[in-house]
């Protein structure tokens, strides 16, 4: 592999895991827990910036350890729905493009030498994926989305129907959730009947055909990393 090839990838590698420290450290510092209360409570806290460092916890979500169905909950809880809305689809953009490029900056060369025969089959069952299920698992309100995005990059998925899959898909998701969340603190009212069916009918949609149902949940089943995979 060439030496430039093995640098990139290193540096990569390197940023990856400032960045799991930097989310030990952060969470700690905000207090954040794994909750929507808590997520909400910490950036409802933060007045004029409140909505600046909620898109950072969306895109480095990962990192900080918490769901993206936690913290997209939590945006409809402190913004609103249409607010928390286009906030969390933008963090979602932003994160899938990141964890896109990282895996095509890293190299499949590196990537099989570092995880040999796993990378192989992470490979295959990305590559088996493509778009159209990259968008529908971006779209779903459980779906995987690092495992996707990252593995989209690893199997070399050309960057016009990534970005198509992934721009048309973090909205469906992102007005879900932050509909839903907005309407938390109001149950047993219509407006969160309202809510909670639209969440239900989106979660179970793509389901209903068991084709699309394998392929989603058990495309990344042997994701390489644990850590990732459950996002």
């Amino acid at each position: 592999m060439p030496r430039v090839k093995i640098v990139q990838a290193a540096l990569v590698l390197a940023i990856i895991a400032l960045l799991f420290w930097g989310g030990v450290y952060a969470r700690r510092e905000l207090g954040l827990e794994l909750s929507t209360e808590s997520v909400a409570a910490v950036v409802a806290g933060l007045g004029w910036r409140a909505w600046l460092v909620y898109l950072v916890i969306v895109v480095f979500r990962t990192f900080l350890g918490l769901p993206s169905m936690v913290v997209l909950l939590a945006g409809g809880v402190a913004f609103g729905p249409l607010l928390g809305a286009g906030l969390g689809a933008f963090g979602i953009i932003i994160s899938a493009f990141l964890w896109y490029a990282s895996a095509r900056w890293m190299g499949r060369d590196f990537i099989h030498d570092w995880l040999g025969t796993r990378a192989a089959d992470f490979q295959r069952r990305a590559e088996a994926a493509g778009p159209f299920l990259v968008g529908i698992s971006t779209a779903h309100p459980a779906g995987p989305l690092t495992p996707f995005h990252l593995g989209s990059g690893l199997a070399a998925l050309p960057i016009v129907p990534f970005s198509a899959a992934v721009i048309l898909g973090s909205p469906v998701r992102a007005v879900a959730l932050a509909f839903f969340g907005s309407t938390l603190l109001e149950f047993g009212t219509p407006r969160f009947y309202v809510a909670s069916a639209v969440v239900l009918v989106l979660g179970l949609l793509p389901l209903a055909h068991r084709g699309i149902r394998e392929r989603i949940f058990g495309a990344f089943r042997g994701s390489p990393s644990g850590a990732v995979a459950g996002d």
